[in-house]
């Protein structure tokens, strides 16, 4: 039993490492290759678990040769691009100007109900809203709107364009986070000022806090009463990351 067991957190955390030098990417954005390579990771790793007869080592081994092949495909995919049209495949456009590709379709052999269902999971009711379709070689669709149903933007409405970056969590679950203070270029001293003057005392009651990069700060308590404030940290010309 002890064995067995041992077996399991071995391989347990040789297929971990391999998945995660793999790469960060969701399943519906691997490539073809990817797909095989983490099906046959998983199935390798499986069966050295389930008998206790076969060697260790070789699933080890395994596992670390597709993690080699993974890794020269995609050196090879990166560096050539014929090479990483014949690894990875070419993008197909589905629909052009508001008009299905059928011809596109069919060489595919996409059913038209996947189509319709793709557009509408983007948010578009349906063809009438939609001007293109790709359909990428990670087999996910990236659906774009005809400029009729496109929203407008600050430049076409003729308004200042604003710098619009990733918030800064100050506060998580009642603990001030350092780094992202640094990279605000905000001391804890001044966040607390801040809070005390908005009537939060504690921060340690403090369920999040994040700050946009307009410089205002998003504060919400902890439970159910807790209050959900918004209050300015730092002016526009402060914000640098």
């Amino acid at each position: 039993m002890l064995n067995g067991f041992l077996r399991t957190v071995i391989l347990f955390l040789v297929t971990a490492v391999a998945l995660r030098l793999m790469g960060k990417r969701q399943l519906a954005q691997l490539q073809p290759y990817e797909v095989v390579i983490t099906l046959m990771i998983s199935d390798l790793a499986t069966l050295p678990m389930g008998d206790v007869e076969i060697p260790l080592l070789g699933g080890v081994v395994a596992i670390a040769t597709l993690l080699l092949l993974h890794s020269i495909l995609s050196a090879l995919s990166f560096w050539s691009i014929p090479l990483r049209r014949l690894i990875c495949g070419r993008p197909s456009v589905l629909v052009r100007d508001g008009r299905i590709c059928e011809k596109e379709l069919q060489r595919l052999c996409f059913d038209l109900s996947d189509l319709l269902e793709g557009i509408r999971a983007q948010g578009l009711s349906g063809l009438q809203e939609t001007g293109s379709v790709v359909l990428e070689t990670s087999g996910a669709l990236s659906v774009f709107p005809s400029s009729a149903c496109r929203p407008a933007t600050r430049g076409e409405l003729g308004m200042e364009a604003r710098y619009d970056g990733i918030p800064l969590t100050l506060i998580l679950d009642g603990r001030l986070q350092k780094r992202p203070l640094q990279m605000a270029g905000v001391t804890a001293e001044r966040l607390l000022h801040v809070l005390r003057a908005a009537g939060v005392e504690d921060d340690k009651k403090v369920l999040v806090a994040a700050l946009d990069t307009q410089g205002m700060l998003l504060v919400q308590e902890k439970g159910d009463d807790g209050r959900v404030l918004h209050m300015r940290l730092l002016e526009q010309d402060e914000v640098r990351w």
